[in-house]
């Protein structure tokens, strides 16, 4: 590995570490919920357990292995190092303490922030080879970008891992591996389904580029066994994949959060940021298929300049997708911009005169992040956030970025 490079990921893995106790958000509770409930009472019928610590599970089957795994390992090293207090006088008893208190935030953070160390491998390998001069500014970009490490360090979401495997499926594609494709976006729907937004456009390029059906047949296969493998620990029935889609189709898709937003700064959220439900009808449609009708819509035009498509025009359909999904569905989550900016992060080596647009998006996206979260605590931060206005702005700055970069992919062909 070039020194330059293994620095730079030592420094942002450091930044990480630096800044990973800074706060506790509650989502972790269900995290360490599930992980601890699949430890100690087995994932034969997990989903069906009436009785939760806190939310019911409303995550796909490998996002609960993970956490299963994690209280496994702090169960085993916490035993570990019991045993060693009580054989070395001089072992470190502080250390017990803090893996008593602080040992699962540990754990559960840690996968996310090595899933950012690992996307930026990834773009500046990729980068390195198509764009080798961005290649090093790619890498900084993405480690110092204060959305990836607020994300996984502070927060604790699991953003990171999703988008490494699907940011691998991608470039499995654009190498016309169409197999490694399947594996790669089947490991991550079935960890979380936040990157089926991307489907249509890479479906559209795997169409393009022409496999022989033998080819497809072995996705198809390779995708179904992994779902059977992950799945199987959870419901080991033959009736496997009727239960696999009834799980997504009832628990993990809808959300547990109805609303028109769900704390996004996005389209709804400049009609209604109050509580209201997404079943309220305009023109006699429902907000939520008007959602959907205004995102596929937009996406499918995407497809107008995708006749050939290069790397470059793959990145920005995708980098639309994302952004289409997050301001124009409804129920959608602050976190789900997070797409947007490892695809982006390689179009700007392409474009680079899109850094100044894709760098407000990422400020405007950590405002939005921020909100409701409130780490670190900053009285003046928080301040702004008591008048309307600063919200509605943000929200509309998004829409305004949208609308230049969605004129700009279809009207500057270079």
């Amino acid at each position: 590995m070039n020194k330059k490079v293994l620095i730079i990921l030592i420094l942002g893995f450091v930044l990480r570490l630096m800044v990973m106790f800074w706060g506790y958000h509650g989502d972790l509770n269900n995290n360490i919920s599930w992980g601890t409930m699949g430890f100690v009472r087995g994932l034969n019928g997990f989903y069906e357990y009436d009785i939760w610590s806190f939310s019911a599970p409303n995550q796909p089957p490998l996002y609960i292995l993970l956490f299963v795994f994690l209280r496994a390992v702090w169960e085993y090293v916490y035993d570990f190092i019991r045993s060693l207090n009580a054989q070395i006088p001089i072992f470190p008893s502080p250390f017990i303490w803090f893996w008593e208190e602080r040992g699962m935030t540990f754990l559960v953070k840690i996968p996310s922030i090595l899933a950012d160390l690992g996307i930026g491998l990834l773009l500046y390998n990729f980068v390195k080879k198509h764009k080798p001069k961005y290649a090093l500014l790619a890498l900084v970009i993405w480690l110092i970008n204060p959305v990836t490490w607020y994300n996984s360090a502070v927060w604790g979401q699991t953003d990171a891992i999703v988008n490494l495997l699907g940011l691998l499926g991608i470039f499995a594609l654009l190498n016309k591996k169409l197999v490694f494709t399947s594996v790669y976006f089947t490991l991550s729907i079935l960890f979380k389904g936040s990157l089926a937004i991307f489907v249509p456009v890479l479906l559209f390029v795997a169409v393009k580029q022409n496999y022989k059906p033998t080819v497809w047949l072995k996705a198809i296969f390779a995708a179904a066994l992994i779902a059977v493998g992950v799945s199987l620990w959870f419901y080991p029935k033959f009736d496997l994949f009727i239960w696999l889609i009834n799980l997504y189709r009832e628990r993990i898709l809808p959300g547990e959060i109805g609303f028109l937003t769900a704390n996004a700064f996005n389209f709804w959220w400049l009609v209604d940021p109050g509580r209201t439900y997404d079943s309220i009808k305009f023109f006699g449609l429902t907000a939520r298929l008007w959602g959907y009708l205004l995102s596929l819509g937009l996406i499918a035009l995407l497809f107008l300049r995708l006749k050939k498509p290069k790397n470059e025009k793959v990145f920005y359909a995708l980098a639309l997708s994302a952004l289409i999904t997050f301001l124009f569905m409804s129920r959608i989550h602050e976190r789900y911009l997070y797409p947007f900016f490892p695809v982006a992060t390689v179009l700007m080596t392409y474009k680079p005169k899109l850094v100044i647009p894709i760098s407000i998006l990422s400020l405007a996206h950590l405002m939005n992040l921020y909100h409701l979260f409130w780490v670190p605590n900053v009285d003046f931060w928080e301040a702004l956030y008591t008048n309307p206005a600063f919200m509605n702005i943000v929200a509309a700055t998004q829409l305004i970025i949208f609308a230049f970069l969605y004129g700009k992919y279809f009207f500057n062909s270079k």
